[in-house]
């Protein structure tokens, strides 16, 4: 079939391809001949920095509903894809689908017994065992509460602390058992050996891993699975962050004025830090896997030093926290670089005694609340914008483009794996084989017995050897 020509020079030859398909469907007839007749109007609409909130040219402005639009978008630009879906699922279902819901560990453990192991699915820069400290210690396990990170050597020690929590009632804690698959089947025995024993009903079987294919499905089946979203966006990390540092922690410290500010300080840093990732090559020379550890470490010792001296080390605190702690992670010089000026910009005397030191070129946006106590500040959070600007990380706007379109092919990637696998041989997808399966045992399986009639036969015959031993 022989495709019109693309009447716009500033058009890309994959888009009017995109644009040309779309041509073909029903509500979409036309389409292709308006950026002929509105040429002008889609160019404004092509390079407007956020087309999903303009105006389509012509009358496919008013013809077109939210997901048809949605349509269009994906068919010019790409990189607007993901900021479409959002928008589309907060108007349908409500913005509670758009934000990752916070792990409640107490609600956990109430949903858990001593028989069943209870598994964290781990995500990129996601810890969970401060967490699980915390808890044992609310919960008052803390004494009992054995934590273990496997590898070569480890599967002797942790076959022991699991067979002493199960006779005295404590939490075993397993951490990345994906560095220790060989030791896996005999952990599948030793929690199926739970079902059928009597374990202290206190003890509880705490497992994390990385996604892998080689965990035992069995485990997976018998416990209760636990993930949490790697957070996305400034907002989101320090929102988790905050979530780390429990209120005692944030009243800890002797010098609270300066400890409140510069652990805001830090955990904008941290963010910071972690997001960058997400421009690629822009971002960081190397990608850096920085963690929970890293922030929590830096936290004790900007409460330590804070404590221990008059004045503000700056110093050592930058040294520590940036060319020891996160900067072990890295190993390119001018990724080091950058981290060293991060560091100067929210680590200085400014920050102390500037109101509303701006953390970033976006003046209104980002900048150190007034002193106020810990919900204070989560409640300003809150307020933080759930689309970052390039611009907060220092970026040209350009910068965040390749990385919306990588979004993009993740997110079409993901919603066609989930769509059912359709065999090309026999045309059968995996559910109708399924299905026949079923029937299949369905039609084997013998009728029913007839206990009535059965007991009424036995009782004729209740005289016969065949009667007497039943």
């Amino acid at each position: 079939e022989t495709q019109m020509d693309n009447p716009c020079k500033w058009l890309d030859d994959a888009s009017w391809d995109n644009i040309t398909e779309l041509d073909k469907l029903t509500n979409f007839h036309g389409i292709a001949n308006s950026f002929e007749q509105y040429a002008r109007d889609w160019h404004l609409w092509y390079t407007s920095p956020e087309p999903e909130e303009a105006m389509l040219p012509g009358e496919w402005g008013n013809s077109c509903n939210e997901l048809q639009k949605m349509l269009v978008v994906r068919s010019l630009r790409k990189d607007r894809v993901a900021f479409c879906s959002t928008s589309f699922i907060i108007n349908n279902l409500g913005s509670k689908f758009t934000e990752p819901p916070v792990l409640d560990m107490n609600a956990v453990v109430e949903d858990s017994n001593c028989r069943t192991p209870l598994i964290f699915v781990l995500s990129t820069g996601v810890d969970p065992t401060s967490g699980l400290v915390q808890l044992a210690d609310e919960v008052g396990m803390k004494n009992r509460f054995s934590a273990l990170s496997l590898g070569q050597g480890q599967a002797p020690l942790a076959t022991k602390l699991i067979k002493e929590g199960v006779k005295e009632g404590n939490w075993v804690y397993l951490a990345n058992c994906h560095l220790s698959l060989s030791w896996m089947p005999h952990l599948d025995k030793l929690v199926e050996q739970l079902q059928s024993e009597e374990p202290h009903p206190d003890f509880r079987l705490w497992l994390s891993s990385n996604p892998t294919k080689d965990f035992p499905i069995s485990i997976l089946q018998a416990g209760l699975k636990m993930t949490t979203e790697p957070p996305k966006g400034l907002k989101a990390n320090m929102k988790r962050l905050y979530g780390l540092v429990s209120e005692r922690t944030f009243s800890r410290c002797k010098k609270p004025e300066k400890y409140k500010k510069l652990l805001f300080t830090l955990c904008f840093f941290h963010s910071v830090l972690i997001e960058r990732r997400k421009f690629l090559q822009l971002g960081w020379n190397i990608p850096y896997d920085f963690n929970d550890s890293d922030f929590e470490v830096s936290e004790n010792l900007l409460n330590m030093y804070l404590d221990e001296y008059e004045e503000t080390p700056w110093d050592a605190l930058k040294y520590l926290i940036a060319g020891v702690n996160y900067g072990g992670h890295v190993t390119d010089d001018l990724d080091r670089r950058l981290l060293h000026t991060y560091i100067n910009d929210f680590f200085n005397e400014s920050v102390l005694n500037v109101p509303f030191y701006k953390l970033s070129s976006l003046n209104d946006t980002y900048y150190v609340p007034k002193d106020g106590p810990y919900q204070h500040y989560k409640d300003y959070i809150s307020l933080l914008p759930s689309v970052d600007h390039p611009a907060a990380f220092g970026q040209h706007p350009n910068a965040d483009i390749t990385s919306q379109i990588r979004e993009t092919h993740m997110l079409f990637e993901t919603l066609l794996s989930l769509q059912p696998q359709v065999s090309s041989v026999k045309g059968e997808s995996t559910e109708d084989k399924v299905l026949a399966l079923a029937q299949d045992v369905k039609e084997h399986l013998p009728e029913l017995i007839d206990y009535e009639n059965t007991v009424s036969v036995l009782a004729e015959e209740r005289h016969t050897p065949l009667g007497v031993v039943l």
